[in-house]
């Protein structure tokens, strides 16, 4: 933001809040009507800088003076001197529609005996240390919170395609199409846009581009909607709860906050509690004595490699722990980890009476929805129990847009109202304004019925930022057990751990993926990106041989197949290996599949060259011809394989292979990123590496920092630790097993994989593709030719080189029209001379009326011809194509077309025509990397921006923050 509008907003801010506090979405709704267009995070940047105001509670209330800081990052607002423990809003003096709210909400309540007045806890101990830990994890918050609104902290993202997917107590499950990218976790809160209307929701799952949503009782079906994606709030909620116990506060012990992040030699063991034979059925020698270990009070660290039964470890855990009165908070980084912990728990407590076991938030796993058994869902008990609230609710929220919609209509109305209809307008107002009041009560009471469901269950499981959110807020239990706390940030886990009396389970692996952040910044690296493990030490304890006491580590895996064992135990557990179960080997095998014959499997695709691209122009990355190989594996299954994933490091190509998964198998087969997979297991996974070093180069640094505890390492251990019986990884070896190579982890691994896998030619697996995918090794163009006759729409990507074949198309592209008038049948991208002129084959086109666009560079190399995806090693029109590969595959097709959209009205691009320089008429090029060689999007005459660059001119122009032409 420029100084100027900055200026604009402090004064915009000062204003609004001279008259009292007012709510986020309030003062954010009376700044773009000031018109400036910010987000949450610059509104929140701002305030902090320019020391205007303070967010307390959800209102942000004006300071009594507004001194610039530049300095000390405090990411909530709170002055220095004395952080605010109240998680309570500052008071304010109710209108008469709050109170008249408030008393008829009131009634509801006490007639439902739900206490008007909660009870506090009263606050934990709080350490000397304590202060400095929670200024340094704020610090952290401070500088993520920068980095991401640099990235634009808010992102619409277009729904289509809505359908009800069911119900989960007053709640409805709605289902989309994303027509972008939905960047964050599950169990984000989000803003569903409905016509005008806004609807809190929160993102339940993201499978490709499919999001399912968990919506209030009132939101309207709707075919087509918005999702409106803030990606501070987490970090505000975090900060802010950081600030809040800065010196303590009711139901925080920040004794058990600063454990979990502490080296451990400065604390000390209980001895293990010895449980009598039999009391702890079906677990083997090592879970039984972490149990045991973990039952005993004060910290437990609990090393739970792929397969070895961690999650069976934890349940027969907390079912001791209830055993013996004891109430849980059972937490996990996500919706999924979360779910399997239940499901275990389940199984072992499976006649848990209701309101025992309390999940909070939308679960990925359907079947925790209504269950038959007893509901464990908070929302469904909660509307249970407050079931008059939440109907008031439901008839609130219909009263609110009916009145809206009648005031819309005179919004609408021509010239000035009439004297009636301003006395309408007046009336409609009042009425909102009551309603709203209303709604916010009803809103509170039933916070608070959810409350009190908590408090008075013995195992509350949620995810770990819900921790830091109102339900669970000073909410405390005898024992906190984090899993999966390998992904969860050493700042999160304090205040998971804080709301503990110091009995704690930190559960995980330290050797799968990471937690993720986005600044690069010294605070962020140690508080963010860093999990407690390395925290405080123990991942580093372990790579020297002097594993601490308090630390159980499981060893006997019974997910995979011994030679798939063995080689991830080899490369990854060097410390501590891993030893197959014996029943692994005597266990029958579900799944078959042609090319799936020994339990290790390497196509190498070193001989194909296969290119890698970047997706418009960014930094993930995808391969065609690896996909259309996965295509052919798929194509060629058979009835007999149950159970499949294909698994990738990078999002762009996750969706394509998820394109490939048969309709009738998305409940058994998988396709996804290897972070969004772990914790998953199949029997057959397809680990698609895709960087080859030809087309986007150098290699990905997953792939060339391989050292122990690295994200290469990491990611590749979680990916081949999905697969109970076959392993199957499609890679180009000679990019990603070079002989000179450092004899990192990653390197051990592609050693071992090589000395014991079967290696299969990629040319077999097209012959076993039923015709989905073909090696076309003669007639390319004519095949072309009979491909583009038949289709409705062609896009093309061409690298720089003789376009040799494209005239001998011409007649066929010419005769394509699109049944659009606004977009064109025919787009091919065509990469240009260093001079910046099109190549003589392509201008012909050009003149000829095809819709020819000039594009800087071309990684890929192919075209999707309607239902068609061509890709080849060379340039595919030009005199020497290379590898040929052809896939006829609809869904595939599509997936690639959404992959590289340039949509219309950000930036010109397929189905569009190109613009022209307005000095010398030629073409505008689009260049999808920057000057500095890192990715970009920018629209340039190659000719006029070189001279404005010399003369300091400035021919290119930016829109939304990006170049466009």
């Amino acid at each position: 933001m420029g100084i100027g509008l900055e200026r604009k907003l402090v004064k915009v801010v000062e204003n609004a809040l001279s008259s009292g506090p007012m709510p986020q979405e309030a003062l954010l709704a009376t700044v773009q009507q000031a018109g400036l267009r910010v987000d949450a995070g610059v509104l929140w940047e701002t305030c902090k800088t320019h020391g205007i105001a303070d967010l307390r509670g959800e209102s942000w209330v004006l300071r009594s003076s507004a001194v610039p800081d530049r300095g000390a990052i405090v990411p909530d607002g709170v002055s220095r001197e004395r952080s605010n423990p109240d998680p309570i809003a500052v008071p304010h003096q109710r209108s008469q529609e709050e109170q008249d709210a408030a008393a008829e909400v009131g009634r509801l309540g006490s007639s439902l005996g739900i206490p008007a007045v909660e009870p506090v806890p009263p606050p934990g101990p709080v350490p000397g240390a304590w202060a400095d830990a929670a200024e340094g994890a704020s610090r952290a918050f401070g500088d993520e919170l920068q980095a991401v609104s640099k990235r634009r902290t808010q992102t619409d993202v277009p729904l289509t395609m809505g359908t009800e997917a069911g119900r989960a107590g007053s709640r409805r499950m709605m289902r989309f199409e994303a027509q972008g990218e939905v960047g964050v976790a599950e169990g984000t809160p989000a803003t569903l846009i409905v016509t005008d209307a806004q609807f809190e929701v929160e993102v339940v799952s993201v499978f490709g581009n499919v999001v399912t949503l968990s919506t209030p009782p009132d939101t309207p079906a709707a075919s087509e909607a918005t999702l409106r994606l803030d990606l501070s709030w987490l970090l505000i909620a975090q900060s802010r709860r950081l600030h809040e116990l800065a010196h303590g506060g009711p139901g925080f012990d920040g004794s058990a906050a600063l454990a979990v992040v502490t080296h451990q030699h400065q604390w000390g063991s209980a001895a293990p509690v010895e449980l009598p034979e039999g009391t702890l059925e079906g677990l083997n020698n090592g879970q039984r004595s972490a149990v045991e270990r973990a039952l005993a009070p004060g910290l437990t660290w609990l090393w739970g490699p792929p397969g070895t039964g961690k999650t069976t470890t934890i349940s027969a855990l907390v079912a001791e722990l209830c055993a013996r009165g004891q109430r849980v908070l059972l937490a996990a980084p996500t919706n999924a980890a979360l779910d399997v912990a239940i499901q275990a728990l389940l199984k072992r407590l499976p006649d848990v009476d209701e309101g025992l076991l309390v999940r909070l938030g939308q679960p990925a796993d359907s079947s925790l929805v209504d269950r038959n058994a007893g509901r464990i869902l908070v929302d469904e008990i909660a509307a249970a129990r407050g079931e008059p609230i939440a109907k008031r609710r439901v008839e609130v929220g219909r009263d609110i847009r009916q009145r809206r919609q009648e005031l819309s209509s005179l919004k609408r109305r021509l010239g000035q109202l009439t004297s009636e209809e301003e006395t309408r307008r007046l009336r409609v107002e009042t009425q909102i304004a009551h309603l709203q009041a209303l709604q916010r009560e009803l809103d509170r009471k039933l916070l608070a019925v959810r409350r009190q469901v908590c408090r008075e269950a013995t195992v509350v499981a949620a995810t770990a930022h819900q921790v830091v959110l109102e339900t669970l807020k000073q909410l405390t239990f005898d024992v906190v057990i984090l899993d999966e706390a390998s992904m969860t940030s050493a700042a999160l886990a304090m205040l998971v751990a804080g709301a503990g009396h110091g009995h704690t389970v930190i559960a995980g692996d330290f050797r799968q993926l990471p937690p993720i952040a986005v600044a690069a910044t010294p605070p962020a690296q140690e508080w963010l990106k860093r999990s407690p493990f390395e925290k405080a030490g123990i991942s580093t304890a372990v790579a020297k041989g002097c594993a601490p006491a308090n630390l159980a580590a499981l060893t006997e895996q019974y997910r995979m197949r011994r030679p798939i064992g063995d080689v991830v135990s080899t490369a990854f557990y060097p410390e501590s290996p891993l030893v197959t179960a014996r029943g692994v080997a005597s266990r029958t095998v579900r799944s078959r599949a042609p090319w799936a014959s020994s339990e290790l499997v390497f196509i190498d695709t070193s001989s194909m060259r296969a290119r890698t691209a970047r997706r418009q122009g960014m930094l993930s990355r995808y391969n065609l011809m690896h996909a259309q190989l996965a295509a052919a594996l798929v194509g060629s299954a058979t009835s007999e394989l149950h159970d499949l994933a294909l698994i990738t490091p990078f999002a762009p190509q996750a969706r394509l292979l998820e394109s490939l998964l048969p309709g009738t198998r998305f409940e058994d087969w998988a396709a996804s990123t290897v972070h969004r997979f772990q914790g998953g297991e199949r029997d057959i996974v397809i680990y698609d590496t895709v960087d080859t070093g030809h087309g986007v180069s150098p290699l990905h640094p997953w792939f060339t920092d391989g050292s122990a505890g690295s994200e290469g390492a990491r990611l590749l251990n979680v990916a081949a630790s999905r697969a109970r019986d076959n392993l199957v990884v499609i890679g180009a070896l000679n990019s990603l097993h070079r002989p000179g190579s450092a004899r990192d982890a990653v390197w051990t691994f592609f050693a071992h994989l090589l000395d014991r896998a079967e290696c299969l030619p990629w040319e077999k697996v097209l012959t076993l593709s039923a015709g989905v995918t073909e090696y076309v090794q003669n007639a390319v163009t004519q095949r072309l030719r009979n491909d583009i006759a038949r289709a409705a729409t062609v896009e093309m990507w061409l690298p720089r080189a003789p376009l040799h074949s494209l005239p001998a198309l011409l007649k066929e592209l010419r005769w394509m029209r699109n049944e659009d008038p606004d977009t064109e049948a025919v787009t091919i991208w065509v990469e240009p001379e260093p001079d910046g002129y099109l190549s003589a084959e392509a201008l012909r086109a050009r003149q000829e009326g095809i819709n020819v666009r000039p594009l800087m560079p071309i990684l890929e190399s192919g075209a999707v011809i309607g239902d068609v995806v061509w890709s080849s090693s060379a340039p595919l029109l030009g005199p020497a194509p290379g590898v040929v590969l052809r896939t006829e595959h609809r869904a595939f097709a599509d997936a690639i077309r959404r992959a590289q959209r340039r949509r219309p009205g950000v930036a010109p691009g397929s189905g569009q025509l190109g613009d022209d320089c307005g000095r010398c008429q030629r073409m505008l090029i689009r260049y999808e990397t920057g000057r500095r060689g890192q990715p970009d999007l920018r629209y340039e005459c190659h000719a006029c921006d070189r001279l404005g660059r010399t003369t300091k001119g400035k021919a290119s122009v930016r829109l939304n923050g990006r170049t466009a032409g």
